[in-house]
């Protein structure tokens, strides 16, 4: 493929000085940065250099593209999300103070355990309010260094400065007793650990992939690694800073140049992704935010097709629902591949999934969605085996413990608080567990102290014979292993699936603990990604995904964009665009006139009432040459 001048300008940039790559949806930025990459190999060997990426997905996109590249010579470190190059820091950096071994909960781990006793604990401590959703809000504020990038938000910290500082004296405690790690602190706790005492960072190059989608604790962290010496490429669009959710915000890569005093500032604006008809609808929505920075508009290369695009108003969700069915089994009879197809929704993609799967079948289409995933591992069968496999790699696993707690019947949230209140010097919540089990749970009531006593004498023997050192495996990996412990009665059939998916993609010599890690978000990328089936996605996850065509359903007032107490106007507009730029040549939107069922619930709930379409949409007409 050969460089666009605005593409060459950034290959050919000084590495010595910080810049700027303003990159819209297909404009190459991954292309161009391999081959950034390349001409620091022929031409600066001695530099080391390194890639950071805000997901697992595209790390792994991008290392393999470094990997077909001519890289030989270059320091070049594997590519690595901002999270795991934050933790890096913070293995490398004294005072750290991170519990180990590393354990970082997973969602459901969050929901059921953590989130609810924290709320419970700064209850009982007097603030009446808390609930695990507030208890969540913290988290993520605190996870942003509890900054706002945007001025007209306010923190819930800021509001309530009382709890904010109860929240965290209780979770700096807790994080020890139960020896976890949250995933969202990795980047706050590591600017603060080089802010105080700083730490060794062996690199000369930094580029930033989705700069756009970095908090203020993310950010710091950048800006602390360019003030080591290192040099900081900010590459992004802010026209996609979509993760508000995370205290994100367009203004992040907005402000780069000044906050890194540099005037390299490289746009790429030609397009090789979208056809025209796509990308002029785009552009029409994008450029009507209030107070959007003037810039170059993306325009599409002369090669390209013009596509087609249309805002489709059907009579009901059932009309819209058979007619989105009908239209992608018109386009996979024209050729399209069913995974080169995406539905897109705003929010609970269960709920359409559902809606859509029928449609589908009747026209012999599959659906590819992740909400069967999340099922798998809500089940109490699979955390219990998920919960002994932990403990088989580390008896005194305090998470590993309360979620067998948790299933037990009869054992509430006061048999919890009776272990943590019970806690010796520095030990932890397992190792608690354990010595009270030899002590007979003084205290507490025979019925319940016998339940527990039960599970961990029954734990301990069956986790001492689990066979995890130099076992024989399948080719199921890990995740076949973990199978077969599991009582199949109690599962529903989609858990063998789950497991051999993923156990035969995460290499067996990472060792059980990677596969335990990785279990729930590998699972759910291949679950979105399967080669013979239309994917089903929120808007938010189709990030970085480029399809032949893309079905945005429910853009109407009230579902996309969502109601003011739930999202903000200008997020929303941005978050539609990201969804229509994921096509190549077809982007239908489509709309409803009257909802029943649980899409009337979505968003704003309005059962059977007259809609209207999406008020970020003002500037488009209805299109003609498509029928609903």
């Amino acid at each position: 493929m050969t460089l666009t001048p605005e593409q060459l300008a950034f290959v050919n940039h000084d590495p010595s000085h910080h810049a700027r790559v303003l990159a819209g949806p297909g404009t190459g930025k991954s292309y161009t940065s391999v081959a950034f990459l390349e001409r620091l190999a022929r031409e600066r060997p001695e530099l080391r250099a390194r890639m950071l990426t805000f997901t697992r997905v595209a790390t792994a996109e991008f290392a393999q593209k470094m990997g077909d590249a001519q890289l030989e010579g270059l320091g070049v470190t594997p590519p690595a999300t901002v999270h795991a190059f934050a933790l890096s820091v913070l293995m490398r950096a004294k005072g750290a103070n991170v519990p180990m071994p590393l354990r970082i909960p997973d969602s459901w781990e969050l929901k059921n355990l953590v989130h609810q006793h924290l709320a419970r604990r700064l209850k009982a401590a007097g603030h009446h309010k808390v609930t695990p959703t507030l208890v969540k809000d913290l988290e993520e504020e605190m996870a942003a260094g509890w900054e706002s990038l945007d001025p007209n938000r306010d923190l819930k910290a800021t509001l309530w400065p009382e709890l904010r500082a109860a929240y965290v004296g209780l979770w700096k405690e807790h994080r020890w007793v139960f020896g976890y790690v949250l995933l969202a602190e990795l980047p706050y706790r590591a600017g603060t650990v080089m802010e105080d005492v700083g730490a060794k960072i062996d690199l000369d190059v930094l580029l930033v992939d989705e700069y756009q989608d970095l908090n203020e604790a993310d950010i710091k962290l950048i800006r602390l690694v360019a003030g080591s010496g290192v040099s900081v490429l900010a590459i992004g669009d802010d026209d996609q800073s979509i993760y508000r959710f995370r205290w994100a915000a367009p203004e992040g890569i907005r402000r780069f140049l000044k906050e890194l005093d540099t005037t390299f500032d490289y746009p790429l604006t030609k397009s090789r992704r979208c056809g025209k008809a796509i990308l002029n609808a785009a552009n029409l929505l994008i450029q009507s935010e209030p107070g959007r920075p003037a810039k170059p508009p993306l325009t599409s290369m002369a090669e390209t097709a013009d596509g087609q695009f249309a805002h489709l108003r059907f009579t009901d969700n059932s009309t819209e629902v058979h007619g989105v069915a009908r239209i992608v089994a018109a386009r996979i009879a024209h050729g399209v591949l069913p995974s080169r197809i995406a539905i897109l929704v705003r929010s609970r993609p269960d709920i359409w999934a559902a809606a859509m799967r029928p449609a589908l079948e009747k026209h012999g289409v599959a659906l590819a969605s992740t909400d069967w995933v999340h099922n798998v591992l809500q089940q109490d069968e699979v955390r219990r085996g998920l919960a002994r496999a932990q403990l088989a790699l580390n008896k005194t696993d305090s998470l590993a413990w309360w979620t067998l707690l948790h299933l037990i019947p009869g054992v509430g949230a006061a048999f919890i608080d009776y272990v943590y209140d019970n806690r010796q010097q520095s030990e932890g919540f397992g190792s608690t567990l354990l010595r009270l089990a030899d002590e007979g749970f003084p205290g507490t009531r025979p019925t319940v102290a016998a339940r527990v006593k039960q599970e961990v004498t029954d734990t301990l023997k069956l986790t001492s014979e689990l066979e995890v050192e130099g076992v024989e495996l399948d080719k199921r990996g890990w995740g076949g292993w973990l199978f077969d412990q599991l009582d199949k009665s109690q599962l529903i059939p989609e858990t063998a699936e789950l497991l051999t998916m993923v156990g035969r993609v995460i290499p067996r010599e990472e060792g059980l603990d990677s596969f335990l890690a990785k279990l729930e978000l590998t699972g759910k990328d291949l679950a979105a990604s399967s080669s013979e089936a239309v994917r089903l996605m929120t808007m938010t996850q189709s990030k970085g995904l480029t399809v032949d065509t893309a079905i945005v359903m429910g853009v109407e007032d009230g579902i996309i964009p969502m109601p003011p107490d739930k999202a903000e106007i200008n997020e929303e507009r941005r978050l539609l665009y990201v969804a229509m730029t994921r096509a190549t040549d077809m982007c239908l939107l489509t709309w409803a006139g009257r909802r029943k069922g649980p899409t009337a619930r979505n968003g704003t709930p309005n059962v059977n009432q007259l809609r209207h379409r999406c008020p970020c949409w003002k500037a488009c007409p209805l299109s003609a040459g498509l029928t609903a």
